[in-house]
This record gives structure tokens, C-alpha cells and sequence, in this order.
């Protein structure tokens, strides 16, 4: 049976749609024929649908080097920037906690305020995800990461003027907006410039920075604490104006680094121009695409593959958000460490992942497998909630000591490295700009709402032992996993009701995108008047 859907699979990428599937084939290494090609679907696809190569494959690599330092590492550094800004809440929360200094003392906030205050940010982000897509579109990166840089800074340091849980919500509601599209628009900002094959790794290096900007506000906020009492500010004031003026500082280079679009960028020379075009194969995300098509939204939101990789995202991120936002509180409350301490081993975790966040989509992009390289680390991260469940419903008998319980730590961390994967599976299932930014937002989107329900998993009410949150977290994580692994089976019904219903399995609006661009030596074989025919599925 799974060979003969195999072979169906096999037909219809041979049109250049990518289905995928559950074969194990690759997971350790690539599959090559006699000849020494790959043999994977994103290989047999990129060389069926990729015009005349006329350049040398040293020449693509000296580029790829320099859209690495113009395209990944600043928008790294936006990410970085945006994260250690959104969520600053969670070491600032246990900053002279106990005292009158302490956040929640001076603005008086109770009960599930502080939650709320993590949370609403998130509303306005999931809201605007799909215009900031669009925006970007319109503007480039170039313009429009530093503008948001710039907007949220400012309203980052404003809340240092707040005096009240009502000030607080508000600013946070405006931080949502200009935020909203940093990771939507990272991922989308790369399918510009690298093949499918080439975006694991990457979204992993930019998933990487909210890492990197959890540990970095871990020590920031134990260096900057020292600064409570300084010039009339209490030390969370302190972090909100030293965090917010950081970001407009490095926003004016940012501007300078950031390339605009392959058929554009004046930063590139005419051959590697003509390289960063031609060497995506037809469905890519392009410049001249339709920005924004009614058609390709509505055919995206009737797709089923949409809904599974939303709920599979939100599930894993339900539980990644909660984790990163209340680790420190965590380690303070359950297993009694210190302010400082919560806050260093915090920063400690944060900075054991990163290069996990490097090396396991590298290793995913090098074989080409998306499947098993999602279920396998969210499989694996499961046992750290498993005792902490254990461990909160076992108060009094169990033998667990803190010591052991901070260790598995590490293991819930394992999920972080499956998202990168998704999204580069979510994005080279997706065909041209309108595609890319409608399908990239509703996946991103179960971030976000998972950024408004993670708050909630670990309520005061619940500590110090978080049950309620830890069990709940496992039964996702196991969930996660299955919807995850019914994606293959909806892409292969779905491009086969494509291909009855008009003939391609590709997107039309893909095909007649492909006329317009300004590829080299790629047919279409369906031209603008087909995109006027009604697809169903």
C-alpha cells in the first residue's frame, strides 16, 4: 500500500508540486542514483522545473555565502532584537520580587494580570500577519524591518512610564502591531532568496536568535537589576529603556545590510542577479509575482493540509511559549532556585540550543527529509513534562532531586528544533508570493494565538507545582505528532483534485506567475487566462 502511494506521489511531483511522505529512507543521509544525484523529491522537482544553468555550481555558492551575510544574519539580528523586547516580561517578572520594587508590586497587578499582559501583544500580531506580509512586499525588508524596529522601540521604552496594569496592557497591545510580521516576514524574506532545499538551516539560524535573545535577557536582566533605585527608576524600567534604545541604535545598519529583491537589489552585481533569479524552479516566490490574489486565499483556507499544519504548529508552540516564558518563574517557584540562579540557568538552556538550532535542520536540509525530523525531537521532549507531571502530582513522595529536574529541561527544549522544519516544509509547499504569504501567516498564526493561550498554562493560582500546565502539555506534544504526520496524505489529495479539475497539478496562479517573471528558459505551460478558471480544491 505505501508503495503503490509512492508511486502516485512520484507522478504527480514529477509536475513540480511537493507532496512528501514517511519514508525512512533518508533520514541518515540523502539518497543518490548511479550517477550520484539526489534522488529526493526536492531534488527530482528542482531539476525538473529549473531553467538552462548557465553558471558554475562554485559561482551559486559564492552567492549563497553572500545572501547568508546580507539576508539570514540581519534579519537574526531583527529577530533577536524583537524577541528579547516582546518577551523581557519573563525575567523582569521575578526582578526584586517580594519587594515594592518589583513589577507586579508597582503596578499593582493581580491575579492573571501579568498573564494578560504577556498575552495581548499576541492579538494584535495575529491580526496583522497577513498585511505585514503583504507590506513587506510592497516596501522590501530593507524598508520595512528597520521602520518596525524603529516603531517598537519606541513603544518599548514607553512602558517604562507606565503606573498602572491598564498602562502596561495597553503598551503591550501596541508592541503586537509593528512585531507582527517579523517571523512571518523572515520566512516569506527567504523564499525569495533560497531554494527549498536551503531553508531549513536557515529558519533554524533565525529561530535560533529568540534563543539567543532568552539568554541574553537572562543576564541582562541580572546585570541591569543592579540598577534598581538608579535616577529614580526601578530596575524593570531600567531594562524596557536600556532594551528599546539597543534596538533603535541597531536599526540604522540594518537598513544598510538588508538586500531588497532578486530582480532589484543594486547591492548584487548583474551576473549574481541573473543567478538569484534563474535558479528557482517554477511555483517560486518572486518579486513579480501577484502580490495579493482572492482566488489563492480562499483556495488556501479550503486546502486541509492548512488546518494540519496550523494545528500541529500550535500545539508544539503552545508548549515552546510557556516554557519561555515562564522557565525563570519555573525554576524559582518549583524547584526554589534563586532570583539570579532562575534567571543564569535559564540563559544557560537558551544557550545549550543554539546550536542544536544549526546543526539538526542542516542535517534535515542535507537529507531533504521534513517528516521525522519534526516528530522525533517533539517525541523526544515529551519525558521532561512526563516528570514534571510526575513530580507535581507526586509532592511528597517522590525522590526527583531540583537538580535532576532542571536537567530534563534540556529534553523539553528538544521541541524547539522541530519548528524550523515545519515551516520549511509549510513554505516549499507553497507556490508564489500570494501563496507564500497567506499560507506562511496562518501557519505562523498558531504562534501567535499559542503566544495568547501559553500565558494561561501557568497561572499563579497553580504554583508552585503547574500540574494542571505540565500534564496538559504532554497530551499537545502527542498530538502535535499526529497531525503532523496526515500532511503527505492531504498534499496528494489535494494535487490530484488539482490535476482532474484543470489539468496541473501546480497552482494555476503559480503557472501564469511563471509568465511574468523573469526567468530564463522556464515554460508555462498554462498562461493568465487559465488562473480565470475556478479550482476547487
Amino acid at each position: 500500500m505505501l508503495s503503490s502511494f509512492n508511486n502516485r506521489v512520484g507522478a504527480l511531483e514529477s509536475e513540480g508540486v511537493y507532496i512528501g511522505g514517511w519514508g525512512l529512507d533518508n533520514l541518515i543521509r540523502p539518497r543518490k542514483d548511479t550517477s550520484g544525484e539526489y534522488i529526493t523529491s526536492e531534488d527530482r522537482i528542482e531539476r525538473l522545473t529549473t531553467g538552462r544553468v548557465d553558471w558554475t555550481a562554485e559561482e551559486e555558492r559564492r552567492l549563497v555565502r553572500k545572501l547568508d551575510a546580507r539576508v539570514v544574519l540581519p534579519c537574526c539580528i531583527v529577530y533577536m532584537l524583537a524577541y528579547l523586547d516582546r518577551s523581557n516580561l519573563a525575567n523582569v517578572k521575578i526582578l526584586q520580587a517580594g519587594t515594592p520594587d518589583s513589577l507586579e508590586t508597582s503596578l499593582g497587578l493581580e491575579g492573571v494580570e501579568f498573564n494578560w499582559a504577556v498575552s495581548v501583544a499576541y492579538f494584535a500580531v495575529t491580526a496583522m500577519l497577513i498585511p505585514s506580509m503583504l507590506l513587506l512586499k510592497k516596501l522590501s525588508a530593507k524598508v520595512f524591518f528597520p521602520l518596525c524596529m524603529v516603531t517598537w522601540a519606541v513603544i518599548i521604552m514607553t512602558m517604562a512610564a507606565c503606573s498602572s496594569s491598564a498602562g502596561l496592557i495597553a503598551a503591550r497591545v501596541f508592541l503586537g502591531i509593528p512585531e507582527s510580521g517579523v517571523v512571518t516576514c523572515g520566512v516569506m524574506y527567504f523564499s525569495f532568496w533560497y531554494k527549498p532545499r536551503e531553508r531549513a538551516l536557515r529558519i533554524g539560524i533565525f529561530y535560533s536568535s529568540n534563543s539567543i535573545a532568552q539568554a541574553i535577557s537572562g543576564f541582562l536582566a541580572v546585570g541591569i537589576n543592579n540598577l534598581n533605585g538608579k535616577g529614580g527608576l526601578f530596575s524593570w524600567q531600567w531594562v524596557f529603556i536600556i532594551e528599546g534604545a539597543m534596538t533603535i541604535v541597531v536599526a540604522v545598519p540594518i537598513y544598510f545590510l538588508l538586500l531588497t529583491f532578486p530582480e532589484t537589489s543594486s547591492a548584487l552585481t548583474t551576473r549574481e542577479r541573473h543567478i538569484a533569479i534563474n535558479r528557482f524552479g517554477r511555483g517560486s516566490t518572486r518579486h513579480t509575482d501577484v502580490t495579493w490574489d482572492t482566488k489563492a486565499f480562499i483556495q488556501i483556507m479550503t486546502r486541509p493540509s492548512t488546518y494540519l499544519f496550523f494545528l500541529a504548529y500550535i500545539c508544539i508552540a503552545i508548549a515552546a511559549v510557556a516554557q519561555a516564558t515562564f522557565l525563570p518563574t519555573i525554576l524559582h517557584t518549583l524547584l526554589e532556585f534563586p532570583t539570579q540562579k532562575a534567571n543564569l540557568y535559564t540563559a544557560i538552556v537558551n544557550l545549550v540550543a543554539v546550536p542544536l538550532y544549526w546543526i539538526y535542520p542542516l542535517h534535515s536540509d542535507w537529507t531533504r527529509q521534513r517528516m521525522h525530523h519534526f516528530t522525533l525531537p517533539v517525541l523526544a521532549s515529551i519525558p521532561c513534562y512526563a516528570v514534571w507531571t510526575y513530580t507535581s502530582s507526586h509532592t511528597t513522595t517522590h525522590t526527583i532531586s531540583y537538580i535532576s529536574m532542571y536537567g530534563m529541561v534540556f529534553l523539553g527544549q528538544l521541541l524547539l528544533l522541530s519548528q524550523p522544519v515545519l515551516l520549511s516544509y509549510r513554505s516549499a509547499t507553497l507556490y508564489g508570493a500570494a501563496e507564500q504569504a497567506v499560507g506562511t501567516a496562518i501557519a505562523v498564526a498558531a504562534l501567535s494565538i499559542a503566544s495568547i493561550i501559553a500565558p494561561q498554562m501557568y497561572p499563579n493560582a497553580d504554583a508552585p507545582y503547574y500540574l494542571p500546565g505540565f500534564s496538559a502539555t504532554v497530551g499537545l506534544l502527542g498530538a502535535g505528532v499526529v497531525f503532523y504526520l496526515g500532511i503527505p496524505v492531504c498534499f496528494f489529495l489535494e494535487a490530484r483534485g488539482r490535476k482532474k479539475g484543470t489539468g496541473s497539478a501546480l497552482p494555476l496562479r503559480a503557472l501564469a506567475d511563471a509568465e511574468r517573471s523573469q526567468v530564463e528558459g522556464v515554460v508555462a505551460v498554462k498562461g493568465e487566462a487559465a488562473v480565470e478558471e475556478v479550482e476547487m480544491v
